[in-house]
Order: C-alpha cells, then sequence, then structure tokens
C-alpha cells in the first residue's frame, strides 16, 4: 500500500490514544487515579479533539481536500450530535435510552484509529487508479 510516512506517524499516535483510554476507562486493565476517573468526560473531549488535530495535520499533509472535506464533515456532525445530547441532558432531562446508547458507539468511533484507517484506505485506492500525469 502506498501511503505517505506521516500517515503512520499519525496512526501509532492515535492508536496509542485509543489504547490509553480503552485501558483506563473502558477495560480497567491499568488502575487510574480517582481524580483521572472523576474527570473521565473531559478526558474523553480532550482525547477526541487530539485526535481530531492530528488528523488535520496529516491529512493537510497528504494534500487530498477530498479527505480533509470528509474528515472534518464526520467529525464535526458526530461531535456535535454529542454536544447537543449532552446539553439536552444538563439543561432538559435524561436522554431517552435508545439515544443514550448511541453515545458510547459514537464516542468509541470518534477515538479509535478506524475512520483514519479507512480514510487511507480509499486514498490509496484512489491514487492506485489515478491517471498518470
Amino acid at each position: 500500500m502506498n501511503l505517505p510516512k506521516h500517515f503512520w506517524f499519525g496512526f501509532w499516535v492515535m492508536l496509542i490514544g485509543y489504547t490509553l483510554i480503552r485501558m483506563f476507562f473502558y477495560d480497567g486493565v491499568l488502575p487510574a487515579p480517582l481524580w483521572l476517573k472523576e474527570q473521565r468526560q473531559l478526558v474523553r473531549w480532550g482525547n477526541i479533539f487530539i485526535i481530531y488535530v492530528v488528523g488535520i495535520l496529516i491529512i493537510r499533509k497528504m494534500d487530498e481536500s477530498w479527505m480533509l472535506w470528509a474528515w472534518n464533515a464526520v467529525h464535526v456532525v458526530l461531535m456535535l450530535y454529542l454536544i447537543f445530547a449532552a446539553a439536552y441532558e444538563y439543561l432538559i432531562a435524561p436522554l431517552p435510552y435508545g439515544l443514550r446508547a448511541s453515545v458510547a458507539p459514537i464516542i468509541e468511533f470518534l477515538i479509535s484509529p478506524a475512520y483514519y484507517v479507512g480514510l487511507a484506505l480509499l486514498y490509496a485506492f484512489v491514487q492506485k487508479n489515478k491517471p498518470a500525469e
């Protein structure tokens, strides 16, 4: 697969961030300090933001505007959904069960490198099928 070198740097940053979140908060493999567990939501939002920014920086270097547009569109829409869901729950009432159940998979998707890898595979396919100039 023909991917730029900086793609791999972004991949490893995302994988390490995802792994640490999983090990501290979801799987409980590593004991997290109490203050960190109390600030779990801030840590998740921080991780989502870091993944988002790393993706932007790496994708800009790949010089494919459609990839940057897709990266931003998916992340912004999903983050807005999470913000509106959190605001509704905080200001109005608990979310209905169906909406509440949708939040965890969205957070998981945003912190995992799956979308980044999917875009990279699409990038490699497009580059392979691009006519030579």
